[in-house]
């Protein structure tokens, strides 16, 4: 038994050193050896003791060649007259050198030497003419088997659809190979795309769609799999998407690829049934995601603020009321002291501190509109181009559903105005329901140009999101948690897909990782209001949901140090400047400072302050007058009759101008003129309002009149505010 390890050693051994004889050889040396047996032959056979006659090798090469002519069966007729040349050609030499006394003679040596080289030369010729005919036969091949597939499909819609004669026809067909995950640098079979035309007088690609499920079963595609349906360029011409293989059987981890993207590329969020991956672009759209309990609404999201901190030229904030849960995991490594900023640039988790936050932003629709007026110029464009200066801003709401009628109000203004200067909002709720006591705004659904449902119960849920069309996958078709639908764009349709799994730790490595790379906000959005922006951090730590004594400082290097105190605590703000002559901004920065200076001087008038002859540089750059956190209906220079109109809309967007009259106890006509010193007109038609139908006021013109009033922007006369 000792020995036995020593055997198999020896028996390896001699594997390795065993001699290819496989008659593959190379032209020359294949050549080589056939002439090597000719004179072998001839040399031998002359000997007088063998006396080998002519004739012997002759009728062995005459075997041969037959032999080699048949063997060659299909091959070109090239290839079969070189193999059947090449066995007469070395046989002959064989039989004339015996013939003449042997083969030493120069002249027969010489004849030798000239076939053997022929030989040589011959061989990749006619092996070229082999691969060319192999090629056209695996092509012919491939031709038929794809029409044997062509033709099984135009049957198989013909039957389960009812198209009647001449029927439809299968014009295109690819078949899916795409990189498997198991076998890296390998690719897999998935399925197919299948264009068909349908017949003039035929249904459009409807009546399709409607009978996926039917095509499907009838094709016996496995569990897993299914055919998605789209029109293709025409109401006639039909794109079917088969799966066969059931790509999202298995989990598809979003690996630790942070590499850097831009908010204009395709963020990679899925993979489709296809084996394709799926992505999302979010700067010029709105979005929303929905998702019950369970469905893994929650780590979709997670991953989608992983990919959005990817992106050089966007920042982050959020509104969850849950404690900030969603956001809470990205925020660690900067209040660990490993992270220079946090990942999250603002976080709400109250009503007060949500309306702070959208307050800000609505107010920093017209100071970047304003304010780069000439970058949008340069760009040649009429919305505000992102950068890592002018960064843009993605608004992600957790559990929008459960938010309070004045964040929802201020979700849809915001929704509504902040596209033309790359402010774009996320909004998460279990439910797509516009009505009742989970209430989405209606508005917030119209708006949202991307829409992802993750696993639903019913389909009553994707009805309500994506339209109540006929060809809408079911529910039970996203079997576990993970599953989903995603529409990246209004022109498509949405299509089932699995979203990328992210770990637990994704988040906190996420953060880390990208740190390096966070932009900060630019200062002309940060001037709207300073003060409120920079004590965020310092009142989310007041709160106590940070779970910090102390708030981390915001580092970049190398910065100027600014200081605020509150309470008695230092928060260190290091604050990268942006340079606004490096972005040729053509005087922006100039008409920041001398709208801020107008507005400073025209509310100390108002307030009966003394007018200074020096602003702090900070100051004296802010957009913001008035740093109030109170919402505009309780500010105290608004009037009361505005502030009863805004009340009056209730959760609707309009209010009759005769219902605001019956509330104060004024004529209508009266109404109108007061409303009408503040430059708040009625609208030009009539609309119904309570069941009746007559002119009145939208709440966003009174809104921006609010806006206005709290800017300075405006002035009250006091009539108006003494009339009530």
């Amino acid at each position: 038994m000792a020995e036995q390890p020593q055997k198999s050693g020896k028996k390896k051994s001699v594997k390795k050193g065993r001699v290819n004889w496989s008659h593959e050889q190379g032209p020359l040396l294949g050549a080589a050896n056939a002439a090597s047996a000719a004179m072998a032959t001839a040399a031998v056979g002359s000997l007088p003791e063998v006396g080998m006659d002519w004739w012997v090798p002759a009728v062995a090469g005459a075997v041969g060649a037959a032999a080699s002519v048949a063997r060659a069966g299909e091959r070109p007729l090239v290839s079969r007259l070189f193999r059947g040349a090449r066995w007469a050609g070395f046989a002959g030499w064989s039989a004339y050198a015996l013939a003449n006394g042997g083969p030493w003679d120069v002249s027969t040596l010489s004849a030798l030497g000239l076939g053997t080289v022929a030989a040589g030369v011959m061989q990749p010729v006619t092996r070229s003419f082999e691969i060319a005919a192999e090629d056209r036969a695996s092509k012919e091949g491939e031709i038929k088997r794809r029409a044997g597939i062509a033709g099984e499909w135009e049957a198989r819609i013909n039957r389960i659809c009812n198209i009647n004669k001449p029927g439809v026809q299968v014009t295109d067909l690819v078949e899916w190979e795409v990189p498997d995950p198991h076998n890296p640098g390998g690719t897999r079979k998935t399925g197919m795309s299948i264009v068909v035309e349908l017949p003039a007088g035929s249904s459009s690609w409807r009546t399709i769609a409607q009978k996926a499920e039917a095509l499907a079963a009838d094709a016996d595609l496995p569990d897993g799999c299914g055919i998605e349906v789209a029109s293709h360029g025409s109401r006639r011409r039909v794109l079917l998407l088969a799966s066969t293989v059931d790509a999202l059987a298995e989990d598809i981890p979003a690996g630790d690829d942070y590499s850097p993207l831009s908010i204009y590329d395709d963020l990679p969020t899925c993979m489709h049934r296809d084996g394709s991956y799926g992505g999302v672009n979010f700067k010029w759209q709105a979005s929303v995601l929905i998702g019950a309990t369970g469905s893994g609404k929650s780590a979709h999201l997670s991953l989608i603020m992983r990919q959005l901190l990817r992106c050089r030229d966007v920042l982050v904030v959020g509104i969850d009321f849950n404690g900030g849960k969603a956001f809470k995991p990205f925020l660690r490594p900067w209040l660990e002291g490993r992270a220079s900023r946090p990942a999250i640039d603002w976080v709400a988790t109250d009503p007060a501190e949500a309306k702070l936050m959208l307050d800000f932003l609505i107010d920093a629709i017209p100071a970047r509109s304003s304010g780069y007026a000439d970058l949008m110029a340069q760009a040649n464009d009429d919305k505000v181009p992102a950068s890592p200066s002018v960064p843009h801003i993605q608004v992600i709401t957790d559990e929008a559903a459960d938010l309070p009628r004045e964040v929802k109000s201020r979700l849809v203004e915001l929704s509504n105005r902040s596209r033309g200067v790359s402010i774009r909002q996320l909004t998460c709720a279990l439910r797509a329901v516009s009505a009742g006591g989970d209430q989405l705004p209606k508005e917030l659904i119209a708006q949202a140009a991307v829409r992802i449902a993750m696993k639903v119960n019913e389909d009553g849920e994707l009805q309500r999101l994506y339209g109540y069309s006929k060809g809408l996958p079911k529910a039970d078709e996203m079997p576990a948690a993970g599953y989903g639908l995603l529409q990246p764009d209004p022109a498509q349709l949405p299509r089932i897909m699995k979203g990328l799994l992210v770990k637990p730790d994704d988040s906190y490595q996420a953060a880390l990782a990208t740190d390096d790379r966070r932009p900060l906000l630019d200062e002309i959005t940060v001037n709207v209001n300073r003060q409120v922006y920079e004590q965020r951090w310092q009142r989310a730590k007041d709160k106590g949901w940070l779970g910090v004594s102390e708030v981390p400082a915001i580092r970049s290097a190398p910065a100027p140090v600014q200081s605020a105190e509150d309470g008695g605590t230092t928060v260190v703000m290091e604050r990268e400047r942006v340079d606004l002559d490096s972005l040729d901004l053509k005087g922006a920065a100039e008409q920041a400072r001398a709208k801020r200076e107008e507005l400073e001087q025209r509310n100390r008038a108002r307030r009966g302050e003394p007018e200074k002859d020096e602003f702090d540089a900070i100051i004296a750059a802010s957009f913001d007058a008035d740093p109030d956190p109170l919402p505009a209906e309780d500010h105290e220079e608004v009037p009361a009759l505005l502030k009863t109109a805004l009340r009056l809309c209730g959760e609707g967007d309009r209010v009759h101008y005769s219902a605001v009259a019956d509330e104060v106890g004024l004529e209508a006509e009266e109404v109108r003129r007061l409303l009408r010193l503040i430059h708040v007109e009625p609208g030009d038609n009539s609309f119904r309002w309570n069941g009746t139908k007559a002119r009145g006021y939208f709440r966003d013109q009174l809104e921006e009149a609010v806006a206005k009033i709290r800017r300075g922007e405006l002035d009250v006369p006091p009539e108006l505010r003494d009339a009530l």
